[in-house]
């Protein structure tokens, strides 16, 4: 700004100089100073003249973790060559800059790509640019926007989960039965030979008395997702419930977590439902097919921690949808025991109830889930916990939630499973 302002008044102390003086190489100075200046003008002015762009249409939604190519041609639509036009496109993708320097030759064109990566869930555009001309000394830069931009929407990641399964909770007790009586059918499949942990009423006396060692029956699966006529997801979006910021966040985790059991629940061919209350209130009701799917992970895209309606809240409020016939996922980084009531009265209702707890200790808070967790889990309810920087797919092991559960509450407090030894 200091040299241009410079240029200016050189000029000035020329023509005071020539006046001054009458010297005739003083005023050929000057003119020579005006001349600078006028052809520094014509040329900012002539080089952004007949520029136009065209932005190869994007995808309209892609996911975190994901990346797409995006092609941006520069046309030259005069004869003359447009020399050392600077090009940054307008974009508030986070994490992307693309700039670049270049010419145009008479009436022609200059194509480049560039590679998006997709890092953060949200809504952006993408497609227009601002192309900067200046003169050699830069006393007129000019700008000028070109092409509409485009909106692109980045959903969160989904994980496939192979070993997620909502537990059925018939019966009562603390034996193993009481969480993985929904796993079998009434049909034995076969008889295989006894293993540590087996349930001694699983014994097959007939064939332990024919081989002379324990054998037990094995049964059909007659899984949760066979019997459910609807998922729910309840996804908890209170402001005071998150930890931290960024890509890395206990929202990020939540907000993936519930787009994987959205993911992975349509693809099986169950309606699907999601309730949150973040920057406003959602909900969605159960329905299939892959438009609903990508109609709730765009929500999940945008919905935001910033809702002041506390997880038990929500839940209290939304138990109206929930029968006997429906599974009913919580997802929550909120340590609240007043949660372990609504569960508790919607799995008095006959609803399968998951809750995958957020420990906000990993992420940089005080509260601990852990009392919660093994509350609920003496209540029937099936519980996962997960931690920063957890594989989610171990993690949501339905395998490891039951044995972990029964481990923590039984074997340490000296209460053994029934049929353990």
């Amino acid at each position: 700004m200091r040299s241009r302002l410079l240029l200016f008044i050189v000029p000035l102390v020329i023509l005071v100089a020539a006046l001054a003086t009458g010297f005739m190489l003083v005023w050929h100075l000057f003119v020579l100073s005006l001349l600078v200046l006028l052809v520094s003008y014509l040329w900012t002015t002539l080089n952004i003249k007949g520029v136009d762009s065209h932005a190869k249409l994007l995808p309209r939604r892609c996911q975190v973790g994901e990346s797409f190519i995006q092609r941006m041609t520069l046309f030259n639509r005069s004869r003359m060559p447009k020399l050392l036009l600077e090009v940054r496109e307008n974009t508030s993708l986070p994490g992307y800059n693309n700039l670049a320097t270049f010419s145009l030759p008479s009436e022609g064109s200059h194509s480049w790509e560039s590679e998006i990566h997709c890092r953060k869930r949200g809504e952006y555009e993408l497609g227009s640019l601002t192309v900067t001309a200046s003169d050699p000394f830069g006393l007129f830069p000019r700008q000028q926007n070109l092409g509409e931009p485009q909106k692109i929407t980045i959903c969160p990641a989904t994980l496939e989960l192979p070993l997620f399964e909502p537990l059925m909770h018939h019966g009562t007790g603390f034996g193993p039965e009481r969480w993985l009586a929904g796993q079998f059918g009434p049909n034995v499949a076969s008889i295989r030979e006894y293993v540590g942990g087996d349930s001694l009423k699983r014994i097959h006396w007939h064939s332990t008395a024919h081989a002379n060692k324990l054998m037990v029956k094995t049964f059909d699966p007659d899984h949760t997702r066979k019997i459910a006529r609807s998922v729910w997801v309840l996804l908890d979006m209170q402001k005071t419930a998150h930890m931290t910021a960024g890509e890395d966040s206990s929202e990020e985790f939540a907000v993936t977590i519930a787009a994987s059991m959205v993911k992975n629940y349509v693809n099986d061919g169950l309606p699907v439902g999601l309730i949150a209350e973040g920057d406003r209130p959602y909900l969605f009701q159960p329905d299939l097919g892959e438009e609903h799917m990508w109609h709730l992970l765009t929500t999940l895209a945008l919905v935001r921690a910033t809702g002041s309606m506390p997880i038990d809240h929500l839940v209290s409020t939304e138990s109206g949808h929930f029968g006997s016939e429906s599974i009913v996922i919580v997802i929550t980084a909120s340590p609240s025991d007043w949660l372990v009531t609504a569960l508790r009265q919607i799995r008095g209702r006959g609803a399968v109830v998951v809750a995958i707890l957020i420990d906000p200790i990993s992420f940089g808070g005080t509260a601990s889930v852990t009392a919660i967790a093994r509350t609920l889990i003496l209540n029937g309810i099936q519980v996962h916990v997960v931690e920063r920087g957890d594989d989610l797919p171990m993690v949501l092991d339905s395998r490891q939630a039951s044995l972990a559960g029964m481990h923590d509450e039984h074997f340490n407090s000296g209460v053994h499973p029934e049929g353990s030894l």
